[in-house]
């Protein structure tokens, strides 16, 4: 577990705490706990991990044994909340285990939290929605701040640096270097990547089942998620892309070839640019008006708009 990514951002104090609690885990003899008694943190873990994985790591587990216990930290009410072994736990259920090897570690939410988020942000098998979810709960706990709010401030920032806005606060500006330096720490990248990302957050539910269930890639899924507005067609190329397995090459070219199609379905509007032009015109000369000319040019309108209104009534 390396503990890199906190380096420059939190406090020493912080730092060597969890240094020691990760001592604690190679040092503290396991137990047997009560897979039911366990439950699962606040902080984003997997949203999805293949059955088959889970079988696999269950089979091994039958044969040779678990070779790494899981990490968890007692609470309060008698029961535990999982840090680390997500899958291993998942593993036992399917072997019917009522009980599980486990190091119980006396911690503070804060510090389990600092060991979750060190164990996730450097996995290399998330897809890339949880990778997302992952970083953006890891700016969380070192701003303190909720996700929403880490979004904000994360597209505050990236206006400025685009030039957008003029001024940040001072914090903001201690905030935006914060940003920059843990997800350098975290994947090598910057501001305006996971700034794109967060497409992710929104793209249809079934492009995001897909990126969980298929590992589809960020880029794969933006494309496919253009279709959003024909549910229909985006279904069947959802379903295409599993069963084919297509290449993005072969995607953007069904999604190009379905826009087409569905744009020349739409009914035109012949007097869309006359309006847009129209609209330009009407706010370029309507600010150099006097204010008495203003009131005759204001009637002048209504009437001609509600002339227009009544030919459209009369057909609709």
């Amino acid at each position: 577990m390396d503990l890199g990514i906190f380096e420059d951002i939190l406090d020493i104090k912080k730092t060597e705490k969890i240094k020691e609690t990760i001592q604690k885990i190679q040092e503290v003899e396991p137990k047997e706990i009560d897979i039911s008694k366990i439950k699962s943190p606040k902080f984003h873990d997997r949203s999805y991990v293949s059955p088959e994985r889970i079988v696999a790591l269950a089979e091994n587990i039958k044969e040779y044994g678990l070779a790494q216990p899981i990490v968890v930290r007692k609470l309060e009410d008698g029961s535990y909340e999982r840090i680390i072994g997500y899958i291993r736990i998942k593993a036992f259920e399917y072997l019917k285990r009522d009980k599980i090897p486990a190091v119980v570690l006396d911690v503070d939410e804060e510090t389990a939290l600092a060991l979750m988020i060190s164990e996730n942000a450097q996995r290399e098998d998330l897809n890339d929605y949880d990778k997302l979810m992952s970083h953006l709960d890891y700016l969380s706990f070192i701003l303190k701040k909720d996700r929403d709010d880490v979004i904000k401030t994360a597209r505050k920032i990236f206006n400025y640096i685009s030039g957008n806005i003029k001024e940040l606060t001072p914090e903001e500006r201690r905030e935006g270097q914060i940003i920059e330096k843990t997800l350098q720490n975290l994947s090598g990248t910057n501001l305006r990547t996971f700034i794109e990302r967060l497409k992710i957050i929104n793209v249809a539910p079934q492009i995001k089942d897909a990126i969980k269930k298929h590992g589809w890639s960020y880029s794969l899924a933006i494309e496919v998620n253009k279709l959003r507005n024909y549910p229909e067609k985006m279904e069947q190329l959802i379903k295409q892309i599993i069963k084919y397995d297509l290449s993005k090459k072969e995607v953007e070219a069904k999604v190009r070839e379905i826009l087409g199609e569905e744009a020349k379905k739409r009914i035109k509007n012949p007097f869309k640019e006359t309006f847009k032009d129209l609209n330009r015109k009407v706010s370029s000369v309507y600010k150099k008006l006097p204010e008495e000319e203003k009131k005759k040019v204001e009637k002048m309108i209504e009437e001609k708009l509600n002339q227009i209104y009544k030919i459209l009534e009369k057909y609709g």
